[in-house]
Protein backbone atom coordinates (compact mmCIF):
# COMPACT_ATOMS: atom_id res chain seq x y z
CA UNK A 1 0.00 0.00 0.00
CA UNK A 2 1.42 3.32 -1.03
CA UNK A 3 0.95 6.50 0.90
CA UNK A 4 -0.15 9.17 -1.57
CA UNK A 5 2.35 12.01 -1.99
CA UNK A 6 4.69 10.51 0.55
CA UNK A 7 7.89 12.24 1.56
CA UNK A 8 8.91 9.62 4.09
CA UNK A 9 12.12 7.67 4.35
CA UNK A 10 12.67 4.09 3.28
CA UNK A 11 10.08 1.46 3.98
CA UNK A 12 12.68 -1.30 3.94
CA UNK A 13 11.92 -2.10 7.55
CA UNK A 14 8.54 -3.44 6.43
CA UNK A 15 9.92 -5.92 3.92
CA UNK A 16 9.71 -9.56 4.91
CA UNK A 17 11.06 -12.70 3.34
CA UNK A 18 8.54 -14.49 1.15
CA UNK A 19 8.82 -17.53 3.39
CA UNK A 20 7.25 -15.51 6.21
CA UNK A 21 4.90 -13.31 4.24
CA UNK A 22 3.06 -15.48 1.77
CA UNK A 23 2.67 -18.97 3.15
CA UNK A 24 0.09 -20.18 5.61
CA UNK A 25 0.11 -23.75 6.83
CA UNK A 26 -2.99 -25.89 6.95
CA UNK A 27 -3.73 -28.53 9.55
CA UNK A 28 -2.54 -31.21 7.09
CA UNK A 29 0.88 -29.49 6.81
CA UNK A 30 0.41 -28.24 3.24
CA UNK A 31 0.85 -24.58 2.39
CA UNK A 32 -1.39 -22.20 0.53
CA UNK A 33 -0.74 -18.68 -0.73
CA UNK A 34 -1.79 -15.79 1.49
CA UNK A 35 -0.67 -12.66 -0.38
CA UNK A 36 -3.62 -11.04 -2.17
CA UNK A 37 -2.45 -9.79 -5.59
CA UNK A 38 -5.77 -8.71 -7.07
CA UNK A 39 -9.46 -9.42 -7.53
CA UNK A 40 -11.33 -10.75 -10.53
CA UNK A 41 -14.29 -8.91 -12.02
CA UNK A 42 -16.94 -9.95 -14.48
CA UNK A 43 -16.31 -12.02 -17.62
CA UNK A 44 -15.63 -10.20 -20.91
CA UNK A 45 -16.48 -11.93 -24.17
CA UNK A 46 -16.74 -15.65 -24.82
CA UNK A 47 -13.08 -16.71 -24.47
CA UNK A 48 -12.67 -16.64 -20.69
CA UNK A 49 -11.36 -13.10 -20.15
CA UNK A 50 -12.15 -11.57 -16.76
CA UNK A 51 -11.85 -8.03 -15.47
CA UNK A 52 -8.89 -7.68 -13.11
CA UNK A 53 -8.66 -5.19 -10.27
CA UNK A 54 -4.98 -4.87 -9.46
CA UNK A 55 -2.56 -2.19 -8.29
CA UNK A 56 -0.12 -1.29 -11.07
CA UNK A 57 2.78 -2.43 -8.89
CA UNK A 58 1.25 -5.92 -8.63
CA UNK A 59 0.94 -6.50 -12.39
CA UNK A 60 4.23 -8.40 -12.15
CA UNK A 61 2.24 -11.32 -10.72
CA UNK A 62 0.13 -11.51 -13.91
CA UNK A 63 2.82 -11.86 -16.57
CA UNK A 64 2.19 -14.56 -19.18
CA UNK A 65 3.06 -17.97 -17.72
CA UNK A 66 2.81 -16.83 -14.08
CA UNK A 67 0.96 -19.02 -11.61
CA UNK A 68 -1.63 -17.45 -9.32
CA UNK A 69 -4.14 -19.07 -6.98
CA UNK A 70 -7.90 -18.67 -6.89
CA UNK A 71 -9.77 -20.58 -4.18
CA UNK A 72 -6.49 -22.47 -3.50
CA UNK A 73 -6.43 -23.76 -7.09
CA UNK A 74 -3.45 -22.86 -9.29
CA UNK A 75 -4.18 -20.93 -12.50
CA UNK A 76 -1.59 -20.13 -15.18
CA UNK A 77 -1.90 -16.71 -16.81
CA UNK A 78 -2.38 -17.15 -20.57
CA UNK A 79 -2.38 -13.40 -21.25
CA UNK A 80 -3.28 -10.05 -19.77
CA UNK A 81 -4.46 -7.04 -21.71
CA UNK A 82 -5.14 -3.41 -21.01
CA UNK A 83 -8.81 -2.42 -21.16
CA UNK A 84 -10.63 0.91 -20.97
CA UNK A 85 -11.02 0.76 -17.20
CA UNK A 86 -8.11 -1.40 -16.12
CA UNK A 87 -6.99 -4.86 -17.15
CA UNK A 88 -8.43 -8.15 -18.32
CA UNK A 89 -6.83 -11.53 -17.78
CA UNK A 90 -7.39 -15.04 -19.14
CA UNK A 91 -5.99 -18.25 -17.67
CA UNK A 92 -4.84 -21.46 -19.38
CA UNK A 93 -7.52 -23.52 -17.63
CA UNK A 94 -10.37 -21.06 -18.35
CA UNK A 95 -11.59 -21.32 -21.95
CA UNK A 96 -15.20 -20.15 -21.86
CA UNK A 97 -17.41 -17.46 -20.42
CA UNK A 98 -19.04 -20.08 -18.17
CA UNK A 99 -15.69 -21.16 -16.73
CA UNK A 100 -14.78 -17.50 -16.19
CA UNK A 101 -18.10 -16.86 -14.46
CA UNK A 102 -17.28 -19.64 -11.96
CA UNK A 103 -14.34 -17.60 -10.58
CA UNK A 104 -15.92 -14.15 -10.99
CA UNK A 105 -15.39 -11.75 -8.04
CA UNK A 106 -12.78 -14.02 -6.43
CA UNK A 107 -9.54 -12.79 -4.87
CA UNK A 108 -6.30 -13.81 -6.56
CA UNK A 109 -3.43 -14.92 -4.34
CA UNK A 110 0.31 -15.54 -4.74
CA UNK A 111 3.00 -16.90 -2.42
CA UNK A 112 5.51 -14.06 -2.62
CA UNK A 113 5.06 -10.42 -1.78
CA UNK A 114 6.60 -8.03 -4.23
CA UNK A 115 9.48 -5.90 -3.01
CA UNK A 116 8.25 -2.67 -1.52
CA UNK A 117 9.28 0.61 -3.01
CA UNK A 118 10.22 3.60 -0.95
CA UNK A 119 7.21 5.08 0.91
CA UNK A 120 5.17 1.88 0.73
CA UNK A 121 3.93 -0.22 3.62
CA UNK A 122 2.13 -3.51 4.04
CA UNK A 123 -1.23 -2.93 5.72
CA UNK A 124 -0.51 -5.57 8.38
CA UNK A 125 2.64 -3.64 9.37
CA UNK A 126 0.51 -0.57 10.10
CA UNK A 127 -2.09 -2.34 12.21
CA UNK A 128 -1.18 -2.11 15.89
CA UNK A 129 0.91 1.05 15.59
CA UNK A 130 0.41 3.69 18.28
CA UNK A 131 -1.15 6.97 17.09
CA UNK A 132 0.55 10.20 18.13
CA UNK A 133 -0.06 12.82 19.40
CA UNK A 134 -3.73 12.14 20.25
CA UNK A 135 -3.38 8.52 21.32
CA UNK A 136 -5.06 5.39 20.14
CA UNK A 137 -4.03 2.55 17.85
CA UNK A 138 -4.33 1.71 14.17
CA UNK A 139 -6.77 -1.24 14.16
CA UNK A 140 -7.34 -1.72 10.42
CA UNK A 141 -6.65 -0.30 6.98
CA UNK A 142 -9.55 0.35 4.60
CA UNK A 143 -8.68 0.45 0.92
CA UNK A 144 -10.40 2.97 -1.32
CA UNK A 145 -10.23 4.13 -4.92
CA UNK A 146 -8.87 7.59 -4.05
CA UNK A 147 -6.69 6.68 -1.08
CA UNK A 148 -6.39 4.16 1.71
CA UNK A 149 -7.60 5.07 5.19
CA UNK A 150 -6.20 4.15 8.58
CA UNK A 151 -8.90 2.98 11.00
CA UNK A 152 -7.96 4.34 14.40
CA UNK A 153 -9.48 3.36 17.72
CA UNK A 154 -9.26 5.89 20.52
CA UNK A 155 -11.16 5.60 23.80
CA UNK A 156 -13.28 2.76 22.41
CA UNK A 157 -14.40 4.75 19.35
CA UNK A 158 -13.24 4.12 15.78
CA UNK A 159 -12.68 6.71 13.06
CA UNK A 160 -10.83 6.85 9.75
CA UNK A 161 -7.97 9.09 8.64
CA UNK A 162 -6.98 9.25 4.95
CA UNK A 163 -3.48 7.81 4.55
CA UNK A 164 -1.97 10.89 2.88
CA UNK A 165 1.08 12.99 3.80
CA UNK A 166 -0.92 15.98 4.95
CA UNK A 167 -2.78 13.90 7.56
CA UNK A 168 -0.22 11.17 8.36
CA UNK A 169 3.15 12.92 8.03
CA UNK A 170 5.20 10.29 9.90
CA UNK A 171 5.13 6.49 9.79
CA UNK A 172 7.76 4.77 11.92
CA UNK A 173 7.15 1.02 11.75
CA UNK A 174 10.34 0.21 13.70
CA UNK A 175 9.41 2.78 16.38
CA UNK A 176 5.85 1.46 16.54
CA UNK A 177 3.94 4.66 15.79
CA UNK A 178 2.33 6.95 13.26
CA UNK A 179 1.80 10.67 13.67
CA UNK A 180 -1.50 12.14 12.54
CA UNK A 181 -2.49 15.75 12.09
CA UNK A 182 -5.08 16.58 14.72
CA UNK A 183 -8.04 18.07 12.88
CA UNK A 184 -11.22 18.76 14.81
CA UNK A 185 -13.99 16.50 13.62
CA UNK A 186 -11.63 14.19 11.74
CA UNK A 187 -9.31 12.83 14.39
CA UNK A 188 -11.55 13.19 17.41
CA UNK A 189 -13.91 10.37 18.27
CA UNK A 190 -17.49 11.56 18.28
CA UNK A 191 -19.46 10.86 21.44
Amino acid sequence: MKKRGSQLGSSSSTERPASEAGRLSRSDGSEHPSVRAGRLGRPHGLNGFLGLYVDPEDLVHFETGSTVYIKDTPYIVRTIRRADKGHQVVFENVASREEADAIRNEDVFVFDRRTLKEHEFWPDDLVGLEVRPGGGKVVAVNHGPAQDRLVIERDGVRFEVPFVDALVPVVDVDGGFVETAEIEGLTEPSS
